[in-house]
């Protein structure tokens, strides 16, 4: 069969992320190569080298035609809903509407994170992204929620040394401390080594989603606005996980 030649829309990490089951099941189901297309956009190297630079299936990139993906020719969505009848999961979803069984629910990354022992009794918090907008008032009200509920933790925020991106939180919310992180790489070290960990539905949360196959312990919680969740919800349960906690406000 034809090589394949992948890309997403857009490049963010979750944008990504919601393909990387396909390179594996290519070439388990119908024994095809993946390549990632030259042209694919991605917001920071680290995206790239994560997802597919670490996937084993996938054989770097090459020019050819785009043929999978967020192709528009899929009828992913019409009038704001699935054209087609959906899995009920967009990892899924994708595997089918590309020809292949579905066979996963999680995105999925190959590398293996080195974990730390004495990150045990922290929370990260990932208020930043650069897409999403949360209401700051909102995100320090429940984040209080949960600093008494799991008042034995403290609560980190990250900041990123390697990528710009925008804080969704004013100087309402109090933090136990701050880790700087250095590249992807480390976040995953870090989101695989605490006991939990608190962001925006952004890139990290699914990403979060992937790495509990490596920390099943891991309390991954999201806080987003109820009608970000239900538009969500009503696309097939797009960018949404069954092994994340989603608090709706």
């Amino acid at each position: 069969m034809s090589n394949v030649y992948l890309k997403a829309w857009h490049g963010g990490l979750g944008d990504a992320l919601q393909f990387s089951t396909l390179p594996e099941e290519f070439s388990k189901q119908q024994g095809r190569r993946t390549y990632i297309l030259e042209d694919a956009p991605f917001r920071n190297s680290g995206i790239y080298d994560l997802v597919w630079g670490q996937n084993p299936f996938v054989l770097g990139k090459r020019k050819g035609t785009w043929n999978a993906g967020d192709l528009p020719e899929i009828p992913y969505r019409k009038d704001g809903f699935l054209d087609i009848n959906g899995t009920g999961n967009m990892i899924s979803n994708w595997e089918k509407f590309h020809g292949l069984k579905p066979k996963n629910k999680y995105p999925k990354i190959y590398y293996h994170p080195e974990k730390h022992d004495d990150m045990r009794d922290i929370f990260i918090v990932d208020f930043s992204s650069t897409t999403v907008s949360d209401d700051p008032v909102k995100l320090s009200e429940i984040l209080e929620i949960l600093r008494k509920e799991y008042s034995d933790k403290k609560f980190i925020s990250v900041e990123f040394s390697d990528i710009n991106v925008k804080k969704c939180f004013n100087n309402d919310i109090k933090f136990d401390g701050y880790i700087e992180v250095e590249n992807i790489f480390r976040y995953c070290d870090l989101i695989s080594s605490v006991y939990g960990y608190v962001s925006l539905h952004s890139g990290g949360t699914h990403l979060s989603s992937a790495l509990k196959e490596y920390s099943p312990n891991l309390k991954s919680i999201c806080i987003l606005s109820k009608e970000w969740y239900n538009e969500h919800e009503v696309l097939d349960n797009h960018f949404l996980f069954d092994n994340i906690k989603y608090l709706k406000y």
